[in-house]
């Protein structure tokens, strides 16, 4: 899953809040698995305030979200993994494995996007654009600096990575649509 929307509202007429994975994670510890703060700030491996925080502002997210009908996007954020995480296209399963992955487990496409860079992957050099899905403008990234921070110049929407998860899905949900 990599967010929430509202019932009746195309996501192209749509706001959104991000909702960076270590908020996700410390929700889910504190809200789903009914760990004190302390022992989910311990499981996250940061301090106590920090999670605090975190939580904080996550919660502050969710409830701009719903009281204002913003779409929720799941993204980005700090976090460590050695594990690969991929998403198919065709059953929208997420997999998460411990070597890279060809196919889907569930239903065998190879229609899969890679959603993390693992901690032991060579790193990219975060080249590229960040481009707006309403009008396709397009500006270069800033490597350190999240597209998501950025709005277009022409019409002020907030920008994605171009060729990025949440833009390829975005095309497939256009392309959809126009049959």
């Amino acid at each position: 899953m990599e967010g929430f929307k509202p019932f009746g509202i195309p996501m192209r007429n749509m706001e959104h809040v991000v909702l960076l994975y270590e908020e996700y994670e410390a929700i889910r510890l504190a809200d789903y698995e009914n760990l004190t703060q302390e022992e989910a700030a311990k499981r996250m491996d940061i301090s106590r305030p920090t999670f605090t925080r975190v939580y904080d502002k996550a919660r502050k997210n969710v409830a701009k979200a719903f009281i204002e009908g913003k779409a929720i996007f799941i993204q980005g954020g700090t976090y460590v993994t050695d594990d690969f995480w991929y998403r198919c296209y065709n059953c929208h399963e997420t997999m998460i494995t411990m070597k890279p992955a060809k196919h889907c487990r569930k239903c065998d496409s190879d229609d899969l996007t890679l959603l993390n860079e693992p901690e032991n992957a060579e790193k990219n050099n975060e080249t590229g654009f960040c481009i707006c899905v309403q009008c396709n403008t397009r500006i270069a990234h800033v490597r350190g600096v999240p597209c998501r921070e950025n709005k277009c110049p022409d019409c002020g929407r907030i920008m994605v990575k171009e060729d990025s998860y949440h833009h390829k899905l975005y095309l497939r949900k256009t392309d959809n649509e126009k049959q």
